[in-house]
Parts: structure tokens; sequence; C-alpha cells
């Protein structure tokens, strides 16, 4: 597991048109702004197009289409460092799709409090917690996204 860092692609967004400390929810990209935002997912997550959509049906929903759509929401764009630095995907996946290792919860739990609670802001001022992401303490929300 790598401690997350500003991203890299905050260039590569602004040459979308979009500003990277204030990204709008996915819903309000205009269809070329997110494909080439899709593009940058692919690239900060080192996986190809097709590993996100079904090739017979690239429009249509997949597990993962729906949960990088979540972390686009509820991560991306009400998130940042705590030094106010944009974060996007590369920020703690870093060309890995897979960022979490959960064999050991416990140990999980303090590197997520250390790297996450710690080294993330929530934009709207809000005092960051294990529940600005696990709302209600949900701990299985990428499964839960993916449905």
């Amino acid at each position: 597991m790598r401690t997350p860092i500003p991203t890299a692609f905050a260039v590569r967004l602004q040459d979308l048109g979009l500003d990277p400390k204030s990204l709008p929810p996915m819903d309000k990209l205009e269809p070329r702004t997110l494909r080439g935002v899709m593009k940058l997912f692919a690239e900060s997550l080192g996986i190809k197009c097709e590993q996100c959509h079904e090739e017979s049906d690239f429009a249509g929903p997949t597990r993962r289409k729906k949960i990088a759509w979540r972390m686009w929401d509820d991560f991306v764009v009400k998130l940042e460092m705590v030094d106010g630095s944009p974060l996007f995907c590369d920020s703690c996946h870093q060309g890995r799709v897979v960022q979490l290792d959960r064999r050991d919860p416990r140990a999980l739990s303090a590197w997520m409090a250390a790297n996450f609670v710690a080294m993330l802001a929530r934009k709207d001022g809000q005092p960051s917690s294990c529940e600005t992401c696990h709302v209600d303490m949900n701990m299985r929300l990428l499964s839960d996204w993916g449905r």
C-alpha cells in the first residue's frame, strides 16, 4: 500500500477544461470531457478501457464503471490532500487497480487512519474521519457500489 500523493494529472485535467481543485460531479461532465477523464482513469490505474467497459457495449453498466463513478463523485470531487493539493485516481492508486491489502483488518485500519484520514481533507471544511468515506461505517462500500 502506498501513501497518497498529490495528483500528477492536474495539468492534464486542466487541458480538458477542468479545474483540478474544483471538479464537477461525473454527471455534469460534457461527453467529450468525460471521454478524456476516462482515458486518464485508465492511465492512472494502469489498465485498458476494456477492463472497465464491455467491448460489445461501451455505454453499458459494469461493476468497475459504477465504482469509478462513485470514487470520482465521493472521493476525487469531495476530498483533497491536507495541503490543498488536488486529488485524482493516481493519488492513491499510483498505477494499480487494487490499492489496499485487506488481509489484516487491524493493520489496514491503522494504515487507513494514518494515510487517508490524516492525509486527506474534506473540501467542505468538515473534519475528516473514517466515516468521511465509510458513511455509517459501511466497510463494504466497493461491493455495494459495484452492484
